[in-house]
């Protein structure tokens, strides 16, 4: 069964800590290709909760929910090709990191600092499919946004930004070394 995105909306503005639990339970459980067709109408549902919320519980909910929800593709061992969905185009799953970056700049920019906390959590997720999938383009971009981002916010919230920027440099390592191993799949 198919998560409802409405449905988990609704939960977490609810803020009733059992029942994020469970959604972020729930999506932990799903398999890379329904969280592939999943995410956009999630995101979609979520967004507003986390813009709308006055509670900093509420927003940080969001944050976990989006970051249990986004489908890393590039953790994957067989990247892109771990899908098994007609339209999952490399273009289609580019938009939703760019969706989901975008989100998170956000949040390290939120007043509350569980919120800024659980997106830079989210950016050290992130760094590492970044550097498995070897898209240091990519990469070096979330990093210029980092370092905007950081120069314009007050010193309280730069702490959990720079965070996020250091998780890039250091755990999107990976990918530079896996072309330095052998390949033992023969």
């Amino acid at each position: 069964m198919t998560p409802d995105p409405e449905a988990i909306a609704e939960t977490l503005a609810a803020a009733d800590a059992d029942e994020t639990n469970g959604v972020i339970d729930d999506l932990s459980d799903l398999d890379v290709t329904a969280r592939f067709r999943l995410y956009d109408d999630l995101f979609d549902a979520c967004r507003p909760v986390f813009e709308d919320a006055a509670d900093g519980y509420v927003r940080q909910s969001v944050v976990r929910t989006l970051r249990e929800a986004y489908l890393g593709v590039e953790r994957h061992p067989e990247g892109h090709d771990a899908l098994d969905v007609e339209d999952a185009s490399r273009a289609a799953i580019a938009d939703q990191r760019e969706r989901y970056v975008s989100f998170l700049l956000d949040a390290l920019d939120d007043p509350d600092g569980r919120v800024r906390i659980s997106a830079a959590d989210a950016f050290d997720l992130l760094a590492v499919g970044l550097g498995m999938a070897d898209l240091s383009d990519d990469r070096d971009r979330i990093a210029e946004r980092l370092e905007t981002l950081v120069a314009s916010q007050p010193e309280k919230r730069q702490k959990h930004t720079e965070q996020a920027r250091e998780s890039l440099e250091r755990l999107g390592v990976s990918g530079l070394l896996s072309g330095a191993l052998p390949d033992d799949r023969s």
